[in-house]
C-alpha cells in the first residue's frame, strides 16, 4: 500500500469516527423516544434510500450500468456485511440491559484487538510490529477511558463480546470484499440489509413501535434520524467501504477506537462533564496507539519512494 494513500484514507476514517463520537449525545437523547431497533431501522433505511437516489438521479448517465452491478454475488456479500453490522448493534444493545455502559464501551472497543488476529487468520496479512504496539496501547487506553481502571465481569459482558467479534469481522470482511465490487452498490446493499433486519426484529420485539409515525415524524426525532442517516451512516459507511481498499484493516480498528475519546470530550464541551485522571490517561494512550499504527514500516517506506 502507498504511504500517502494510507495516510489520506486514515485521515478520512478518523473524520468518520469524529462524527460518530460527537453525535453520541444526540442519539442518546433520541433513544428516550425511540427503541434502538426502531431508530436503527429508520436510520439505515433513509441512509440506503439516499444512496440509491444519489446513484440513480445525480449519476443519471451511469444509472443503467449501476443497476447491472447488482449481481447475486454482490447482494450476498453486502448482505453478509449488513448481517455482521446488525448483529453488532443488537448484541451491544441487549448486553446493555445486563451490564454497565462503561463495560459495554470497553468490550466493544476490544474489536481493535480482534482485528489484527482475524486479519492474520482470514486475510493472511499479519500486522506490522508498530501496529501491534498501537493495538496494545489503544486497548489499555480504552480500559482506562471507559472503566476508570475498574472492571467486573457479568453475563451482559459476554453478550457485548459477541458484538466486538462481529464488528471486527465487519472490518475484516469489508477489507476483503470491497476489492471486488463497486463501493456505492456494496454500501447500498449493506445498509439495506441492516434496515430490513432491524425492521423484522423490531416488529417481533417492539411491535407497532417500529412503525409509529406519530413519534417518528416529530420534528426533533425526524431531524436527528435524517442527520444520522446522511452523515453518520450513508457517507460514513460509503467512505469506509471505499477507503478500506487503501489502508490495512488493523489501522481501521485502531482509528475507530477513537469514538469513545471524541464522545468523552464532546461531553466535556457540551455537558460540562469533567474527565478524571483515568479518562485523560486513556485518551493519551489511545492517541499514542494511533501514532504507532501510523508509523511507517519498512514495507510502507519502500512503497512510498
Amino acid at each position: 500500500m502507498n504511504l500517502k494513500r494510507v495516510l489520506m484514507a486514515d485521515s478520512a476514517l478518523l473524520g468518520i469516527t469524529f462524527v460518530w463520537g460527537t453525535t453520541f449525545i444526540i442519539v442518546q437523547n433520541i433513544l428516550d423516544k425511540l427503541t434502538p431497533l426502531t431508530f436503527n431501522a429508520w436510520r439505515f433505511f433513509f441512509a440506503a434510500l439516499f444512496l440509491v437516489l444519489w446513484q440513480l438521479i445525480i449519476k443519471k448517465k451511469k444509472s443503467r450500468s449501476s443497476i447491472r452491478r447488482y449481481s447475486w454475488k454482490l447482494i450476498a456479500s453486502g448482505g453478509l456485511l449488513g448481517s455482521f453490522l446488525f448483529a453488532g448493534y443488537v448484541c451491544q444493545t441487549i448486553g446493555l440491559l445486563y451490564t454497565s455502559a462503561s463495560n459495554a464501551a470497553f468490550i466493544t472497543g476490544l474489536s481493535v484487538v480482534l482485528v489484527p488476529v482475524f486479519s492474520a487468520l482470514l486475510l493472511r496479512k499479519p500486522p506490522q510490529s508498530a501496529a501491534v504496539a498501537g493495538v496494545i496501547f489503544a486497548a489499555i487506553g480504552l480500559f482506562f477511558l471507559t472503566t476508570k481502571g475498574q472492571f467486573s465481569l457479568n453475563k451482559g459482558d459476554l453478550i457485548v463480546l459477541v458484538s466486538a467479534v462481529t464488528f471486527a469481522l465487519h472490518i475484516i470482511f469489508t477489507a476483503k470484499i470491497t476489492e471486488h465490487f463497486n463501493s456505492m452498490s456494496l454500501t447500498i446493499v449493506q445498509l439495506t440489509a441492516v434496515a430490513i433486519l432491524a425492521f423484522v426484529f423490531g416488529l417481533i420485539f417492539d411491535g407497532g413501535k417500529v412503525i409509529d409515525t406519530h413519534t417518528l415524524f416529530q420534528t426533533d426525532v425526524i431531524l436527528v434520524i435524517l442527520f444520522m442517516a446522511l452523515f453518520a451512516t450513508a457517507f460514513a459507511f460509503l467512505l469506509q467501504t471505499a477507503l478500506q481498499k487503501e489502508t490495512p484493516a488493523t489501522h481501521v480498528g485502531i482509528i475507530y477506537i477513537m469514538e469513545p475519546v471524541f464522545a468523552a470530550w464532546t461531553s466535556v464541551v457540551f455537558q460540562n462533564a469533567r474527565l478524571g485522571v483515568g479518562e485523560l490517561t486513556g485518551s493519551l494512550l489511545i492517541l499514542i496507539g494511533m501514532l504507532f499504527a501510523e508509523w511507517p514500516g519498512k514495507r510502507q517506506k519502500v512503497e512510498s519512494q
